[in-house]
Order: C-alpha cells, then sequence, then structure tokens
C-alpha cells in the first residue's frame, strides 16, 4: 500500500499529532495514543523504519512508574501522566510486536514493567486496548484483563447493553476486544458477548439515521431518544469496521462482513455529508464531519484537518479489509 501523506507525517522522532490541511501544527507536538495505534499500522504495512521510530517513541515516554502522554515539537516529553487509554494501548502496541518477533524483547520487557499498575485503571477502553496486547503475550494476563473488562457488563440491561450511562468515543473497540480475545484463545463461548455489544451498537448507529458514527456533539445518553449526529469521527468508523470483521473471522457469517463493508463505505461517501473522506491517490484522510456553521461554513461541513489518529484509522480499515486480519 503506498500511503505517501501518512509518511510525510514522520520525523525522526514520532508522527505529528494535528494538521491544518495538509501541514503538520508542529507546536502541537506528539501524542503517544498516535505512536502507538501507529505502531500497529506499521507493523501491519511492512514500515519497518518508521515502526522502529514510534517503537522508541514509546518506551521513551515510560519514565519508571510515570508514562508520559505528550512530546513537544521539540522532542521533550511534557511531564504529565498519559491517559488511561494510551496507557493501555501501549501493551496492545507492544504485544502486536512481539507477536511478530519484533524488537520482542524489548516489547516484553516493557509489557512486564508497566502492566502491574495498569490494574488501577478505571477505563473500559484502558483495559479494552490491555486486552488486545495482552493476548499476544501472556494467557493468565489476557484472562485476568478480559475479566476485569466482562465484568462490567455483569448488570447491564438488554435495552441498554453498556456499562456506562453514556455512549461517547471509539465504543467499537470494546467488543473488537472481546472478539479477538475469543479469536487468539479458542475460547468461543465469549463471542456471544462481543456480538451482543455490537449488535447494540450497530442498533444505537443505525435506528432513524444513516449508518454513521455517534457524534461528539453531544454523544448518546441511555435516556436521549437518538445519539447526537455531530461532530462524527473515522477513529469511530474503524471500530466498527474491525468488529464486525473480526466478528466475520469467528462466525464466517456473510452478513458481519457486509455489515464490515457498509461502515467502510462511510469513508467511501455513503454518510450525512456524501463525502469521501479521504483522497484516494494519498490515502490522506480528513478529520470529521461537523455541523456546518451558517456564518463560518466550510464545504459540507467536512473537517478538511488531517491528523494522525484519522489517517492510522483508514489506513488499518483498507489493509483489514483487504487482507481479511485483525490486529
Amino acid at each position: 500500500m503506498i500511503t505517501p501523506y501518512f509518511d510525510s507525517m514522520f520525523d525522526n522522532f514520532g508522527l505529528w499529532q494535528h494538521t491544518d490541511g495538509k501541514k503538520p501544527i508542529k507546536k502541537e507536538g506528539y501524542a503517544l495514543d498516535d505512536a502507538t495505534r501507529g505502531l500497529i499500522a506499521c507493523l501491519a504495512l511492512k514500515k519497518t523504519s518508521k515502526a522502529n521510530i514510534l517503537f522508541d517513541y514509546i518506551i521513551n515516554s515510560i519514565d519508571n512508574d510515570i508514562i508520559y502522554g505528550f512530546a513537544d515539537s521539540k522532542q521533550k516529553f511534557i511531564h504529565s501522566p498519559a491517559s488511561e487509554d494510551a496507557m493501555g494501548q501501549i501493551v496492545w502496541a507492544l504485544g502486536y510486536a512481539a507477536s511478530l518477533g519484533f524488537r520482542e524483547n524489548e516489547a516484553r520487557k516493557y509489557i512486564d514493567q508497566i502492566t502491574p499498575a495498569l490494574f488501577k485503571m478505571n477505563s473500559l477502553r484502558g483495559y479494552t486496548y490491555m486486552l488486545l496486547g495482552a493476548i499476544y503475550v501472556d494467557d493468565k494476563l489476557s484472562d485476568k484483563v478480559f475479566w476485569e473488562l466482562v465484568n462490567r457488563f455483569k448488570d447491564v440491561k438488554e435495552s441498554w447493553f453498556w456499562p456506562e450511562d453514556i455512549l461517547t468515543y471509539g465504543n467499537g473497540i470494546v467488543p473488537y476486544a472481546i472478539l479477538r480475545y475469543s479469536i487468539i484463545n479458542q475460547k468461543k463461548g465469549n463471542i456471544k458477548l462481543g456480538i451482543q455489544i455490537l449488535n447494540f451498537l450497530e442498533k444505537c448507529c443505525t435506528h432513524n439515521r444513516i449508518r454513521g458514527p455517534i457524534g461528539n456533539d453531544g454523544w448518546f445518553s441511555k435516556t436521549d431518544s437518538s445519539p447526537a449526529t455531530y461532530s462524527q469521527q473515522p477513529i469511530d468508523t474503524a471500530y466498527m469496521i474491525w468488529a464486525w470483521l473480526c466478528a466475520y473471522q469467528i462466525s464466517n457469517n456473510k452478513t458481519y462482513l457486509d455489515n464490515a463493508k457498509l461502515w467502510m463505505q462511510w469513508f467511501e461517501g455513503k454518510n450525512i455529508s456524501n463525502f469521501t473522506m479521504y483522497n484516494k491517490k494519498t490515502l490522506q484522510a480528513f478529520d470529521g464531519i461537523n455541523k456546518i456553521n451558517s456564518e463560518h461554513s466550510n464545504e459540507l461541513g467536512i473537517n478538511r484537518h488531517s491528523g494522525a489518529e484519522t489517517n492510522i484509522c483508514l489506513l488499518l480499515s483498507l489493509w483489514m479489509l483487504k487482507n481479511n486480519q485483525t490486529v
């Protein structure tokens, strides 16, 4: 896969976090969560030199008991703790690297170093990301993380099959992780839970609306009649693609593959703006679909910025669907 735009987002230290159009906003520096997901993408796409850059960024962000979430434009880590999401993503990225034999000893060393502290996390998604990496390195660890995650769902009701009162961002990663755990550990009894969660999310995202992510501009509370329409983010679309593809890999149910392809159509222009969300020549993806401001409107409400997270999510989605692989 030729990825000129994505390649342009790198320097010798990491992956620029945000852009103004195509131009990196260097003053906003680098983010750990971009480095982790970016490492996964680079390994999948066999971009070895760039994978090494991001691997180094990740391990350099770990300073004994502190993990730094951001670095500035001078390539200095900002001394404030990373989010729990980003900390869980370290395990995912390094676990995937270890599974491919990429700097495996280092990857396992740093996973062993940080995982004890991660069990203090409160974040649902933090454990979700951690599970995605734990499945590659340690059965006991993955089982422990899996049950931390599953226990969040023990009291949910059919009408609101979610352990929080509000659906916010990146929801599809939760069923994805549960289904990936089922694939790697060959524990098919857990498939039902993953599919139940995925079906609930699908219903939320498609009931009386064009298929698309829950908007950041308001989210979706269990007391709301429908989810917010804007601002729709590519990461949410990507996670639903991955989850449905994973469900297909487990079940061979073609409907699940069709659902993954239907979500991919959001990138292709079957969305509330009827606009293709990436440049098919350069594979540069756009950051989202916003509500048009009548005073300062942009074309079709498309956010023309093109940050690291967005482009990683597009590239992994294209790669997964083309190769029928999940990570």
